[in-house]
This record gives structure tokens, C-alpha cells and sequence, in this order.
């Protein structure tokens, strides 16, 4: 119903104005109409005291409904608190669209801490890596299965070592590979072994003359060692 107003005539008592029956008709269906969507008319549960509004029946909801693409729009600057909450936690819409909190996923206003996280384009047991852009992704040249890391390719070491299938190499020219055990540990060849000089046939003794000799520094110091030929 639209507002009815109270005609007063064009000055008082000139009998041009709504009788006083028609007038205060007017004022009832006015106040009639307000009370119904007040929330004190007949099925009504809301209702509004000073800057709140109400449910007034037993868990009932509120409901907020824009008409066809209209939105529930927050002033600038303005908060939306919830009383009942986790602190920190990131607040997300459950299966029922009901916005729900857990101190599974917390955000301090700095940490992101999550609980358990699942991305779904991804492999099992390759290592989770941060793409070109930002993005979670994975390959299948580093995979780990709890308790063995594999790497397919190169792994460089302190941008000074080359890891590649079984070749340990330097990055930069002339650059030496040391092997430094702590203490008073040694570096263990678990290498073949035979017991005759390949050079000299089956001599058990050396032959004057090596195949060659190996280059190599011991605390610092340059030496070289003479090798033999395989027999």
C-alpha cells in the first residue's frame, strides 16, 4: 500500500479538507502497514533496537535478499566482525554456504599456517616446487617416497659443484674437487682390486716405467701418484 496522506484543506475549517472519520481511517492503515513489517505484526520475527536487528524466534534466521543482481554492499572503511569466530582463522564457506572458521587455516596478518593442504594437478611422491609464476607444481625429475630422493638430471652443489647420473664434476675451470673427512677419518674407495701389475704381464712387482701418473693434493700439497695399466 502506498502512504496515504491526511487532506487539511486549503485553510482551516474550510470544509475542503478529509472529514475527521476519513482522516484518521487514513492513519490507521498507515500504522497498520507499519506494524505488519515492524516485526511486532503476526508472524513477523525481526525486530530493530537501536542499531541492531533481531531474530526473535527460536534460532531463526536473518535474511538478507537483494532484488535480481543487487548485492549486500559494506560502506567504505567498514568492518564485518563475527562474535563468533577462531581468532586468526580464515573464515570459508562450508557445503551448506554456511561461512564456517577452522584452526585448520590460520592467517595472522603476515603466516598463512594450514594444517594439511591438497593441490589436485599434482603427483604422488614428486617434490612440490614454486613455478615461473608463483604457482604450486611439481616435476617427475625430483620425486621423493619418504625416504629416498631421487633427482633425474643435474644437481648443481653451492653453484660450485655438477651432480649428473654418476659423475661428480666442477662448475668452474680449474677448480679442484676437494674431499675433507672430519677428524681423523679417511676417504674410503670401495673400488676392485688385483693382485698383479697389468703392465708388466703378471709381475707382482712394479715395473720401472707407470702408464702414467695422477695429480692430486693432500692437505694443501700437490703430488702425484704413478698408475698401471689393466692387465
Amino acid at each position: 500500500m502506498a502512504k496515504q496522506s491526511i487532506n487539511l484543506g486549503s485553510t482551516a475549517n474550510d470544509g475542503t479538507g478529509d472529514p475527521l472519520r476519513t482522516a484518521f481511517d487514513k492513519v490507521n492503515d498507515n500504522f497498520t502497514e507499519l506494524y505488519a513489517v515492524s516485526g511486532a505484526g503476526t508472524g513477523n520475527n525481526v525486530a530493530i533496537s537501536g542499531n541492531s536487528i533481531i531474530s526473535e524466534n527460536s534460532n531463526g534466521d536473518i535474511t538478507l535478499d537483494p532484488n535480481g543482481t543487487g548485492r549486500i554492499v559494506l560502506a567504505t572503511a567498514s568492518q564485518l566482525r563475527f562474535t563468533d569466530h577462531t581468532d586468526n582463522a580464515v573464515p570459508y564457506a562450508d557445503a551448506e554456504g554456511d561461512i564456517t572458521f577452522s584452526s585448520n587455516l590460520l592467517f595472522n596478518g603476515t603466516d598463512l599456517t594450514v594444517a594439511s593442504a591438497k593441490v589436485s594437478d599434482l603427483t604422488d611422491n614428486r617434490v612440490v616446487i614454486a613455478g615461473t609464476s608463483g604457482a604450486l607444481e611439481d616435476s617427475g625429475n625430483l620425486t621423493f617416497d619418504g625416504s629416498t630422493m631421487t633427482v633425474t638430471g643435474t644437481v648443481t652443489v653451492g653453484g660450485q659443484l655438477s651432480l649428473n647420473d654418476n659423475r661428480i664434476s666442477t662448475l668452474q675451470t680449474n677448480e679442484n674437487i676437494d674431499m675433507d673427512p672430519s677428524g681423523t677419518g679417511t676417504v674410503n674407495f670401495a673400488v676392485p682390486t688385483q693382485a698383479t701389475v697389468g703392465s708388466a704381464g703378471s709381475a707382482a712387482a712394479l715395473p720401472g716405467q707407470p702408464t702414467g701418473y695422477i695429480k692430486i693434493a693432500v692437505s694443501g700439497t700437490d703430488y702425484v701418484i704413478p698408475y698401471y695399466a689393466v692387465s
